[in-house]
């Protein structure tokens, strides 16, 4: 799976492991999407 760009309303969002989130979002086309952002807490 390669890296989608996509506008969203993000309903959850929860914390895996040390760097990891897992967000879903509500996109424009009403469909709800759950994906994982790698190294999203680095700084």
């Amino acid at each position: 799976m390669g890296i989608i760009k996509t506008k969203g309303i993000v309903l959850v969002e929860s914390n895996m492991g040390d760097s990891d989130k897992m967000i879903t979002l509500l996109t424009p086309g009403l469909r709800k999407n759950r994906m994982c952002r790698k190294r999203s807490k680095e700084t």
